[in-house]
């Protein structure tokens, strides 16, 4: 949005102090972008291997499902907070590995502080719709378990890391491990605890730093201290990074200024108050919307958004795209990604996705006091054929996906092509593309070794409706 709109908006709704905040914000925005403006290519192969154990086989049957491992680190501005409301609902989706109260350059102990109970306070809200939660996934981990996994990090001021903390010290122990996979490391706040423990492995394990730097995933929101550029960056070159440095602000504070028109419907008041807010548990009620209950903020909710597998493959490649938004990687970085462009549009990689996310969160909310046979749950997909296909230009590609419901609700299917993550720019001409079974004949035009992104959304028509997804990736030949 343009930056006096911005200012006027802030002024009907925020403090000065939190003005403040926001101009800090937009000259850091404006520094990163000029840092990394760039033209988006098409998706490259990361240097360093992501470890993520895909959902289906070369069959299209389900492989080895491994849950992502996780650590989310938080400086609890109230954006952080309402994010933390829709993070407790999709514990049952990760691996966590801890919960790290961290600082930024907007709060630390002592400015503008939330302090370090407010996620204990959470949990014991979530407490209370635990056991209902369990009837829909018993792979919920208690609220005993949760608390166990909170840590306080660097707090005592922006970009501290000069300290060994509980925070930092868990960060080492997890990447240090012999656990399988990819460890991501979410900084909703600042990266100085992250940092802290990547200094601590550089200085008194210098042996791993390999292993940790095959293993370490960090997805950075705004960027939000110095830690990142002055140290990660410089001392830690092959880790990947995920920069949503401006693509954020989507759902961010300004998200009405940025989402189009359409997408409204999924943020406003009624929608909040009737999905969320109103007689769906006590954590669900603390959701701080604004006074009138239309959405505020959540910032930082695409870092954990990434790491839900809806079936976009969207961890397999920052590329790729999903949830979580999509991923372009740095001009003269090694291997650092930001926010790529849908359409010229830095947006539209994750508003693309509000109904799905939105009526997703809804059923999350549902199932806090809802018995399972009263709400809804989202669509198994599966493909019947490999998710990387091969084909000649001028040969038809067939397409099949096998989709069950476990409402048995009637499903609808909806094939379309990514084209931003794919090497041909050119549009293909999908048949049948409501079908389960859909075909497209690849352009003479494509040339060897050029890739065509495919997505079947496949939606059932429950309340609300839940989409899951399957992508099929075809190489020239």
């Amino acid at each position: 949005m343009k930056i006096g709109r911005l200012f006027d908006y802030i002024q009907r709704y925020f403090s000065t102090a939190v003005i403040l905040s926001v101009l800090v914000f937009l000259t850091v925005c404006c520094v990163n972008e000029q840092q990394i403006e760039t033209a988006d290519p098409a998706p490259e192969q990361p240097k360093v291997a992501t470890f993520y154990v895909a959902t289906t086989g070369d069959d299209g049957e389900p492989g080895t499902k491994g849950k992502p491992r996780i650590i989310a680190t938080t400086d609890g501005e109230i954006d952080d907070r309402c994010s933390m409301v829709r993070f407790l609902l999709y514990t049952n989706e990760w691996d966590i590995e801890g919960i790290v109260i961290s600082s930024s350059e907007f709060h630390w102990k002592g400015h503008d502080w939330a302090g370090v109970k407010w996620i204990d306070e959470d949990i014991d809200l979530h407490a209370k719709s635990y056991e209902n939660l369990k009837k829909h996934d018993p792979d919920f981990p208690s609220p005993e378990e949760l608390k166990k996994l909170i840590y306080v990090g660097n707090i005592d001021n922006v970009g501290e890391m000069k300290k060994d903390t509980p925070g930092s010290d868990r960060i080492v122990e997890v990447l240090l491990d012999d656990k399988p996979g990819p460890v991501y490391l979410q900084a909703w706040g600042g990266t100085n605890t992250i940092a802290r423990a990547l200094w601590k492995i550089q200085h008194e394990h210098p042996e791993q730093m390999k292993k940790v730097s095959e293993k370490a995933i960090i997805y950075i929101i705004l960027d939000q201290d110095k830690t990142f550029r002055e140290y990660i960056q410089p001392n830690w070159p092959d880790i990947q990074v995920l920069g949503s440095f401006r693509q954020f602000e989507t759902v961010a504070y300004g998200w009405d200024e940025i989402i189009p028109d359409k997408e409204h419907k999924f943020y406003d008041s009624k929608w909040i108050k009737e999905n969320i807010l109103e007689e769906h548990g006590p954590l669900c009620a603390s959701y701080e919307a604004h006074d009138d209950g239309r959405f505020r903020s959540e910032g930082d909710t695409p870092a954990f958004w990434h790491q839900i597998d809806v079936g976009l493959r969207s961890m397999e490649h920052p590329g790729y795209g999903g949830w979580g938004g999509r991923f372009v990687k740095e001009k003269k970085a090694k291997n650092v990604w930001r926010g790529a462009k849908d359409d010229g549009s830095y947006s539209k990689p994750l508003w693309r996705w509000s109904k799905a996310f939105q009526n997703d969160w809804a059923a999350r909310a549902d199932w806090c006091v809802k018995d399972y046979e009263q709400a809804n749950h989202p669509p198994v997909v599966k493909l019947a054929h490999g998710p990387d296909l091969k084909a000649k230009p001028g040969q038809t590609v067939k397409l099949s996906v096998k989709g069950k419901d476990p409402d048995g609700d009637k499903l609808s299917y909806k094939w379309w092509q990514y084209r931003e993550p794919g090497s041909y720019k050119g549009q293909v001409n999908i048949q049948a593309a409501k079908k389960p079974q859909a075909s497209f004949e690849l352009p003479e035009d494509a040339k060897p070794g050029q890739t065509v992104h495919i997505i079947c959304e496949v939606t059932d028509d429950g309340d609300p409706p839940l989409t899951r997804y399957a992508r099929v990736i075809v190489e020239f030949e």
